[in-house]
């Protein structure tokens, strides 16, 4: 009369985690992926030009960031103004790409075109919004 309604004998009563554990990894990889392709930036308000233009091209470049209070920044982190030699002479090849802000001070700008000038470096690029004033 009584029936037995529990689990086959046969039944495996562990949970498979396979599928859990290659979502997990879809997932890390996922990210991984992505995060190669975030560039860290510091929040700068760039200036407008009429004449700014898409770059065609898109090489590894030096990023420099010029903040509101004339601060220097590469990938994320604070530069003084000293090691700009060091950085342009560790990266020959590489096209250097301003972001500066624009209410940055004028000087902060031209130490960093200065140093570029004496290193005899002419691939420099300034990253502003399209649009006019």
């Amino acid at each position: 009369m009584f029936e037995d309604f529990s689990l086959d004998k046969e039944f495996d009563e562990e949970i498979d985690l396979t599928p859990l554990i290659d979502v997990v990894f879809i997932l890390l990889i996922f990210f991984f992926i992505t995060s190669t392709f975030i560039r860290p930036s510091l929040p700068v308000n760039l200036a407008k030009a009429a004449s700014a233009a898409a770059s065609a091209e898109r090489k590894e470049q030096l990023v420099i960031t010029i903040d509101a209070d004339g601060e220097l920044f590469n990938d994320g982190g604070p530069l003084v103004r000293e090691e700009i030699p060091a950085l342009l002479k560790a990266n020959p090849e590489l096209g250097i790409n301003l972001f500066v802000d624009r209410a940055a001070p004028f000087d902060a700008f031209l130490s960093v075109i200065d140093e570029a000038r004496l290193l005899n470096r002419e691939n420099i690029s300034i990253t502003t919004l399209p649009g006019r004033e």
